[in-house]
């Protein structure tokens, strides 16, 4: 929806670029505006049939249509779905399948001329020198992943998470969600986070200026967002600096 590009947030930059390929969290590419709604509650576990209804829903509404009455307790019921996948180490940094799961099948060697490979394929030192080399180059590439302490980052979700419920005005409506379904205040916050707001990123004809409980649901989310993670800075969540090699001094591994 061109509200927050990439290059503007540090910390955002950081996660995009770890996750942007994560099967496990996406369930598949990284979801387009129409597909948001339905590929989120597919991420939260709903099965394929019951996030198609659930987006319809959402189009439904931010069309104009009006908040069906039971919306919260059929989401919750939905909500209990599918088993999940876990997010492996070794699918975000290739680097730790080389090391820790000595992984090497899809090594390729672009490190020796033809003739070395000729000349050295069947020995032990010219396998050694290969393995080594990929793994020097893919820990390189998987530096600012390997920087990162994730337990600030889930500190700093978390409170942006609480924070976007109290700026958008949804304590009540969770609080009714709890009495009406008797189950907790976070599925609640994740119905009205999906069928309003990625429900008007989807489906408004204005997404920026589309009102849900009298609060635009494109502008007011994605201000409060860029104020809230422009504040945090990267360094906040690092182990150490990343800082990127010269690959005109790095010394290779050769035969």
């Amino acid at each position: 929806n061109n509200i927050i590009h990439e290059g503007e947030i540090p910390l955002l930059d950081i996660l995009y670029d770890a996750f942007k390929d994560c099967k496990a969290l996406w369930q598949g590419a990284l979801p387009c505006r129409g597909e948001l709604v339905q590929r989120f509650w597919i991420c939260f576990g709903m099965g394929l049939n019951e996030s198609k209804q659930m987006s319809e829903k959402a189009q439904q509404f931010a069309r104009g249509g009006r908040l069906p009455t039971n919306s919260f307790a059929e989401g919750a019921k939905f909500c209990r779905g599918r088993k999940m996948n876990p997010i492996e180490p070794a699918e975000l940094a290739t680097s730790f399948r080389r090391i820790c799961e000595r992984d090497f099948s899809d090594v390729r060697d672009k490190y020796h001329t033809p003739e070395q490979r000729r000349n050295s394929r069947v020995s032990e030192q010219y396998l050694f020198a290969v393995r080594t080399n990929d793994t020097l180059d893919h820990l390189d590439k998987d530096l600012q992943l390997l920087a990162t302490n994730f337990i600030p980052v889930a500190y700093y979700l978390e409170q942006f998470v609480c924070s976007l419920g109290r700026i958008l005005q949804w304590e009540s409506h969770l609080r009714s969600f709890k009495r009406q379904s008797g189950t907790d205040l976070r599925q609640g916050f994740a119905i009205l986070f999906a069928q309003h707001l990625l429900g008007a990123l989807d489906f408004a004809q204005d997404p920026l200026n589309y009102e849900f409980l009298n609060v635009p649901m494109g502008l007011v989310p994605s201000s409060f967002m860029k104020m809230f993670f422009e504040r945090t800075p990267a360094e906040n969540v690092l182990w150490f600096q990343a800082i990127p090699s010269d690959a005109s001094v790095v010394q290779k591994v050769t035969i």
